[in-house]
Formats: C-alpha cells, structure tokens, sequence
C-alpha cells in the first residue's frame, strides 16, 4: 500500500472486480481491512480501543486490567498484582499546576515502565495509581514491589520545577488472594492503604484482617456521627513534669471515646476515620471547650497550670481558627498564656502560608504554640524560624532510642542543645523507664511526659497528682 501519511479515516482498494475493501488505522501502525459491509465494525473497533486506554499514558485502563485479570482467572493461572499509589502527587499539581502533574506522570510512567520485567504489565489504574500484573504468583512480591518504588524515586526535571515524588505499594496473589476482579481490586487497595498508613515508600501484602478492619471502620463511622451529637467523649489529662523541680507544670488533655458497647477507645482507632468525614474542626471545638472549662476550675482552685490541646490540621488550615480560638477563651474568661496548642510537625508544611498566618494570630493573643512529635516529619530546624513556635516536644522513639544505643542519646542530646539555642523549651515525650529521666535530665532536658510520671488520668485525678507532686524530684514519686 501507499507509504504516504493517512489524511483520512479510511481509504479504498479494488483487488478485483467484485470486492473493493477498505484500509483503517488501528492502534499504533496496525491496519485492518474490511468491505463496506464491515464498516461500522472497524469504528466500532476503533471506539473500543480508546475505551481500555488511558488518553494521557497510552497505558491500558482498570477495564483493561479487568479483561487481563479475566482471562487468567479463566485459564486457572496464578498470578500477582502489585498496586502503585504516589506519594505527595497532589502536592506537585497544587504547587506546580496539573499540566506539570501531567509530564510528571508521564515521566513515572516511563520509569515504571523501564523497572517491570516479562510477563508484567502496567496499568493506569486510577488518577495516581498504577497496577503491576504480572502471569505468575511471585515468590519475592515485595522484592518486585520494593524496585518499583524505587524506579518512582528518581528525581524529575520539568521546566523550572524538579519534582521527586515517592510511592507505597499494595501487593497480593491470586487465585489465593481472591478470584474475581471486583475483589481482587477491592483487596489490593486494602493493602495500599495499610501501606500507606505505615508511612512512604513501603509496602503491604494484603491479610484477611484488612477486611474485617474495614468493616470495623466503616461501623466505627457511622457511630462516630452519633458519638459527635451525642457527648460520647471525654478528655485524660497526661502530666508534664519538670526535671528540675520535679514539679508539674502543665498537662496534655487527651480525647477518648466511651463507646456505649465497646468501651474505651483511643484516639488512634478513631479520629483518622473522623478525618476523613471531615469531623476534626468540630471535634477540636469540642476539645477547646472542654480544656478551658478544665483551665477554670484550675483557676478556682488557685492553680495556674497551662493545659495543652491537640490541634489537627484541618483546624490548622481553618482561615477562621484563631477568631474562634479569641472568642472561646473570652467567654471561658481564661488567660491566654495557661492555653497551649501541640501541632505535629507536618501539619505545619501542609499549608505554610496558612498555617504562618493562623499560628502568628494565635501567638499574639498569648497562645502558646507548641510543636508535637518533633523528628518524624521535616526535621529541620531552619523551617521552624518561619512560624512562631515556643516548646518542642521530642518524639518518643527517639526517646526510646537512647536506651538501645549510643547514637540515640547523640540525636536527643543534639535536638535538646539545638532547641535551646533557639529559646525553645523542650519536653521528651514517651519516657517509660527511669534510665530515660536521669538521662534526660544530665542532658538538661526542661519537662518529661510518659507512663513512668503518670499515664493518663482524669481531669480530678490529675488534680491530685499535681498537688501531690510539689519538691517530688524522683521518677517513682510521680507514679499514682
């Protein structure tokens, strides 16, 4: 046939005098031939190869993946799914546009690419999400889901923005795993998500308790809605202890749920799901309350002890936090100075123009701002120049640390002489054992919290405690 370009959708050739055929493009450099009959056929053919096609990837679809998954369930052939979930890719199209987002989906696309071996196939499973089938069961999944997050990881120059981006990986086997396509999908997300609940660049092969975990979730909900409305919460209050003085000089309050049937639950089983139903603005006014009524009847007592309160980054980003935040203490009549608010250290990069602004308000109507489980996140001490902050708080696995090794007691002795030199108080968090307190308190550590002061406690047992605590400077004087 002719090598010239097509300029049209089809064009006709006579092989004889009875049938004259028509020529299509199909896929990428694929001609298919077909009498006039046929027609409506070959476009129809045409439609259906954009249908399992992304447009931006050239990658096959979730309904290409389903017919793939399909024809291996039906032959009885095991086979592995590794599901790719990039990290921090809403923070490239929000900082860089999503025309940038886009070339830089492209180039992880072509690195993907390069890292998959024979038998695997690549598909755009959803916006940042990719699937990896491969036509065996893998022995070593992690193995091959660990190189795929790496070939993520190589940094990427677009225009004037180089962007490094990361992923977690959600892994199984099949049929093992699950046997038809809607569960099989549903399971490998189950497993990215637990993936990316440990933290980037990991990943999780999918368990059957992921399951009942979500169902538990997905209860847990609904209730929560109902534990909103219906006071179902209440505050402990953790003492802060100085280490010079042995006494307390100030509490972290902390929300449980009492579950009408299931007990008392910690904040870790369910304010992640609160996030999620975008619950946390209301919960954290529920706590602001609840501290300030704390902080009064302090007062009455003639006890000037500063309380610390959570706050959780969609208050954080709430244009309107510190207006509510004036107004609360205000018509509690509490001064300002005995309030402190703990925001974890990544909270603060989520919205840095944001967060500046609501923090600054906060800090000049007396508010103490403190930053929480400090050495997970960013870790740097420069950002903190950018935000007005007053008290670190040391995160406890580094507290943990210093008595595995000689190298954790450098990084806590480091962070504590690094904090100081900006004028910031320090408190360690998790301390469990009383080698910790005497360590930290050779390092000049300024206040400790942890189990072997005091766990948790209602609000009058704190009260107590505090009374209790005066010229005590021994860690098993601070244990009730």
């Amino acid at each position: 046939v002719s090598r010239k370009p097509l300029t049209r959708i089809g064009f006709s050739i006579p092989l004889n005098r009875w049938m004259l055929v028509r020529v299509f493009p199909v896929g990428t450099g694929m001609l298919i031939m077909a009498n006039d009959a046929s027609e409506s056929v070959v476009k129809q053919f045409q439609l259906a190869q954009k249908i399992v096609m992304d447009p931006l990837t050239g990658l096959g679809n979730k309904l290409a993946m389903e017919q793939q998954i399909i024809a291996l369930t039906k032959r009885d052939r095991s086979f592995s799914i590794v599901l790719l979930g990039l990290d921090r890719f809403k923070d490239v199209n929000d900082a860089h546009g999503y025309a940038v987002g886009d070339m830089a989906l492209l180039e992880v696309v072509s690195s993907i690419q390069s890292a998959t071996v024979a038998a695997e196939t690549l598909y755009r499973f959803s916006g940042d999400e990719f699937a990896v089938v491969s036509e065996a069961a893998d022995a070593d999944l992690a193995l091959r889901a660990s190189a795929l997050i790496q070939a993520v990881k190589h940094p990427i120059s677009l225009n004037d923005a180089r962007v490094v981006l990361g992923a977690s990986a959600g892994t199984m086997n099949c049929p093992r795993d699950g046997d038809e396509f809607e569960v099989i999908v549903k399971r490998a997300g189950l497993a990215l998500r637990e993936a990316k609940k440990s933290g980037r660049d990991t990943v999780a092969a999918y368990k059957p308790e992921m399951e009942l975990a979500t169902q538990m979730r997905s209860v847990l909900e609904g209730e929560l809605r109902t534990a909103i409305d219906g006071n179902q919460f209440m505050l402990m209050v953790q003492p802060k202890v100085s280490l010079a003085t042995g006494e307390v000089v100030g509490g972290e309050v902390l929300i449980r749920w009492a579950h009408p049937k299931r007990g008392m639950l910690a904040p870790g089983v369910f304010l992640g799901i609160a996030e999620e139903i975008g619950a946390m603005v209301t919960i954290d006014q529920w706590v602001l309350k609840q501290t300030l009524q704390f902080l009064t009847e302090l007062s009455d007592q003639g006890r000037h002890i500063p309380l610390s309160m959570n706050l959780s980054v969609d208050s954080l980003n709430d244009m309107y936090l510190a207006e509510r935040v004036a107004k609360a203490l205000s018509d509690a009549k509490v001064n300002p100075r005995l309030l402190e608010v703990e925001i974890p250290e990544g909270a603060l990069m989520f919205d840095v123009k944001v967060s500046s602004k609501v923090l600054t308000e906060l800090n000049e109507m007396g508010v103490t701002i403190s930053i929480d489980d400090f050495g997970t996140g960013y870790s740097s001490f420069a950002y903190l120049a950018q935000f007005p902050v007053h008290v670190l708080k040391i995160d406890r696995s580094f507290v943990n640390d210093m008595s595995n090794n000689e190298a954790g007691k450098k990084i806590v002795k480091g962070m504590i002489r690094l904090a100081h030199s900006l004028s910031l108080e320090v408190v360690a968090e998790g301390a469990e054992t009383e080698e910790q307190v005497t360590m930290l308190k050779r390092m000049k550590c300024d206040t400790v919290q942890g189990y072997v002061m005091a766990k948790p406690m209602p609000f009058n047992d704190f009260v107590r405690f505090a009374g209790n605590a005066h010229a005590n400077t021994t860690p098993s004087a601070f244990s009730i």
